[in-house]
């Protein structure tokens, strides 16, 4: 199919259904929770018991480094508390007793581990706890206080390392300074600071603030921070503070001037007013032809004033390019004129090479800084944040401050993103689209042969931002010179030697990443198959080059040249919905993209478990710009923007609010479902796609690292009607308090899903598609979108739980076939109802 014939295929405006939204009073319906839990018996008490004992033990009369001339707070013991893998993560918390279990981890072997802070006075406290577990039961017949230690496997005395949560290894050396991330108490930071500054330690001034949670930075050794930590009851957990963010590189190509001068003539320069992909990065050449029409000299910034904002590396000079123009192969190659519908901005938040890095650096508070410098110089102007840079070799399994900073950019809850503290604080919600981190370049094939060894980088877990993984289609070596022989790794449509993937990180707790995939180009091997070779020019993509007298267009490979392609794509979005939200435009990019036949090739037959290792090697696929911005008869999207609150609390007969935050609605959507062309259509295929997002205001602290709805401030799942489900067995499903007209029947298995609800349940966007019979389809014309826990609920002293949220819904149908009229039927019932509305209101 040609472009044309693409650009008329999908010429019809997606339809909008907020009109069929109606929200309910929500109650989650009752679980099963006799399997969290077993009744352990008295033996597992008794041993337990013990274990507590010889921990205290071993704690009795040593008191570390405490010394009150230091300290601002009792003397307390870390023990260590080891949780069996298939058990609830247990409440192991007393406020009145200042007891706080912290620094939670997931061992090799799945088993929980986490450090319990435990006050010196509150020792006889727990031994009695524990005890009443030992020796004492309930009514039910069940040991006391047996949810919150029958989970418990052991309890040894812990030490610093306790509170090590970094993916890297603790350092040992204990004369080796370092800076060290203090993840704190945020009420009892100010402790840490005074205590820092008694033992003459560094203390950084930049910090992140999180909801009950504060991090700075400090630079000490092992033994410093033992000290430390004796002296302070602040800290809950401990990370390597990182800044060495590091580029991906590309080789230079030849000098083509004459394209160059070419292609200038045909740029028509995009309005004042056009979206923008702002690239955080190293700076960017602004005097280059081929940039300069979309990029003004005053939207070129630094985060420091004397670093100039030229671009000192290269890298950012090929991001703008790529973001602007995506593979400039095409445009040169072509005669036609290019309209601009994009800018860009530029911020240089990475300091030049004769600028010292030994200050400590959060990148998470640096990436806000750049965020608020490009928001000050156009605040009215709609942007895209773009940022390929990522921590070298560190795992983005589970949040980090530089991944949850970029989570607070997107859902708007970073310091000065709100100008006062009311219950329903909210900022600007933003787009950010981030690399999923590149593999290292080497010749020798057996040193990359293991995708699983190389896990997409901090910063790319972000819930919120879209990470960016590659795939290729650049398989042509022919006119490549010195090559007979040699053939490309992947296969045409196939993932990117270059692009990390996320198979290794635990699913059920961490996002599908990467979202999507971008040209990223492909590697080289030799005849004899036992070399390697990068940055091969045939296998690249062009783009526009720092020193463009010299060389004004370079190859440009890897995830580096996939996210600016990306944040180009949705920038496009953005210039064409301006009012669209950014959770939409998200969605919508996500929803467009669709699989290679190489990666269907590998999807088909799969299982559910084998489907979603592939989704995070190329994610939900290649994005379709024509698809996100129209529909056609035969493949069209429902969209819906809407507002909920999750949470509630009762309020009694006097108006006063009462008990704890419990759920407060669910959004039922009675669809204009095209029936009868469904009904028409019988045995046909039709795959059905529905993408919910949003944007979560992040806490990484306290369970966070192991527990998705301790990190999230709420989340949202979907539930589509089953085939013989009526209205109320629908809603019963969904609802407590909905009551069915009679006993519903179980509802029947729906093995139709790629992926399955569980497996796309991590994250703050939740996407699957359902592929079956036209016929299968017809009756499931009903959606709920209803909220599950979160920080939001779990911390009422926040006053976050009367809080609105929203969300973007895409629902899409489609079908092959040229008789396929699936757009017509949606558009009559819409008329109809519209109708209807203004036949009622009339009367009225």
């Amino acid at each position: 199919m040609d472009d044309a014939t693409k650009a008329l295929h999908y010429s019809l405006p997606h339809f909008r259904v907020e009109g069929f939204q109606s929200d309910h009073l929500y109650q989650r319906p009752n679980k099963d929770l006799s399997g969290m839990t077993s009744s352990r018996g008295v033996s597992h008490g008794k041993k337990l018991r013990d274990k507590l004992a010889l921990a205290f033990q071993a704690a009795a009369g040593n008191n570390g480094f405490y010394s009150s001339d230091i300290s601002e707070s009792c003397p307390a013991i870390y023990l260590e508390v080891l949780i069996s893998a298939d058990s609830a993560i247990p409440d192991l918390n007393w406020k009145s007793q200042d007891i706080r279990f912290s620094a939670l981890r997931v061992a090799d072997d799945g088993e929980i581990i986490g450090a319990l802070y435990v006050p010196e006075d509150a020792v006889e406290f727990l031994t009695l706890k524990v005890q009443e577990y030992a020796e004492e039961t309930v009514e039910s017949g069940k040991a006391k206080n047996e949810l919150k230690f029958a989970p418990v496997e052991n309890f040894t005395i812990g030490d610093i390392e306790s509170l090590w949560t970094d993916s890297r290894s603790f350092p040992r050396d204990m004369s080796n300074n370092l800076w060290w991330e203090c993840w704190c108490v945020s009420s009892r930071s100010e402790k840490l600071r005074r205590v820092a500054h008694k033992l003459k330690l560094r203390v950084n001034e930049a910090a992140l603030r999180f909801p009950d949670t504060e991090i700075l930075l400090v630079y000490a050794n092992p033994l410093e921070m033992s000290i430390l930590i004796s002296n302070t009851d602040a800290i809950e957990e401990l990370r390597k503070a990182t800044d060495n963010p590091y580029f991906f590189t590309r080789l230079t190509s030849a000098e083509r001037e004459s394209w160059i001068a070419d292609l200038v003539t045909r740029v028509v320069p995009p309005a004042i007013n056009c979206p923008a992909v702002c690239v955080l990065d190293n700076g960017v050449n602004q005097a280059h032809p081929l940039l300069q029409y979309a990029l003004a000299s005053e939207d070129c910034q630094a985060i420091h004033p004397d670093w100039g904002s030229d671009d000192h590396h290269g890298h950012g000079t090929n991001m703008a390019g790529a973001a602007l123009y995506g593979d400039l192969t095409f445009a040169l190659a072509d005669q036609r004129n290019i309209g601009l519908n994009t800018r860009l901005e530029s911020v240089k938040f990475i300091p030049p090479p004769n600028w010292s890095r030994n200050e400590p650096s959060s990148y998470g508070v640096i990436t806000q800084a750049a965020v608020a410098l490009a928001e000050a110089r156009a605040p009215g102007r709609k942007r895209v944040f773009c940022m390929a840079i990522s921590n070298e070799d560190v795992s983005g399994e589970r949040p980090t401050t530089w991944s949850s900073a970029i989570d607070q950019i997107c859902s708007g809850s970073m310091l000065g993103d709100f100008d006062n503290e009311d219950d329903d604080r909210s900022g600007p919600k933003r787009l950010f689209i981030l690399s999923a981190g590149n593999i290292p370049d080497s010749s020798n094939p057996d040193d990359v042969s293991d995708l699983d060894e190389f896990p997409i980088e901090d910063p790319g877990q972000s819930w919120n931002a879209i990470a960016v993984g590659g795939f290729t289609d650049k398989i042509d070596l022919s006119e490549q010179p010195k090559m007979d022989g040699w053939r490309t790794l992947a296969e045409v449509g196939d993932h990117s030697p270059y692009s990390r993937i996320s198979t290794d990180w635990e699913h059920s707790r961490s996002p599908i990443k990467p979202e999507i995939v971008f040209e990223a180009g492909n590697k080289a091997i030799s005849p004899d198959g036992r070399e390697l070779l990068s940055g091969v020019p045939a296998l690249s993509i062009l783009t526009t080059g720092k020193n463009f007298t010299k060389n004004p267009i370079e190859e440009f490979w890897a995830t580096s040249s996939a996210t600016a392609q990306a944040a180009g794509l949705a920038a496009e979005i953005m210039a064409r919905f301006p009012d669209l939200w950014p959770e939409t435009i998200r969605a919508l990019i996500i929803h467009s993209a669709q699989w290679t036949p190489a990666m269907l090739a590998k999807l088909r037959g799969k299982t559910k478990k084998e489907c979603i290792m592939l989704a995070r090697q190329f994610g939900y696929g290649v994005p379709q710009l024509e698809r996100a911005l129209a529909s056609a008869q035969n493949d069209l999207a429902l969209i819906s923007e809407a507002y909920i609150q999750p949470f509630k609390k009762d309020v009694n007969d006097k108006g006063r609010e009462v008990g704890a935050p419990s759920f407060n609605e669910v959004h039922y959507y009675n669809l204009p479902w095209p029936k009868s062309e469904l009904e028409r259509l019988e045995n046909r295929e039709v795959q059905l796609k529905i993408t919910l997002s949003y944007f979560i205001e992040p806490s990484p602290g306290e369970m966070a690292q192991v527990v998705p709805a301790r990190y999230q401030s709420y989340g949202l799942r979907f539930e589509l009607k089953k085939k013989s489900d009526t209205d109320s067995d629908f809603r019963h499903r969904i609802n407590k308090l909905e009551k069915a007209e009679i006993k519903p029947q179980p509802a029947e298995v729906d093995s139709n899903w790629t992926f399955g609800s569980k497996s796309v349940a991590a994250g703050s966007v939740h996407s699957d598609v359902w592929i079956g019979h036209a016929i299968d389809l017809a009756a499931r014309d009903k959606i709920a979108i209803y909220p599950v826990s979160g920080w939001w609920r779990y911390r009422a002293h926040l006053n976050r739980y009367r809080s609105n949220a929203r969300y973007s819904l895409i629902i899409s149908i489609s079908s092959e076939g040229e008789d396929v009229q699936l757009y017509t039927e949606i558009a009559n019932r819409i008329a109809a109802h519209v109708e209807t509305e203004v036949s009622i209101d009339s009367k009225i």
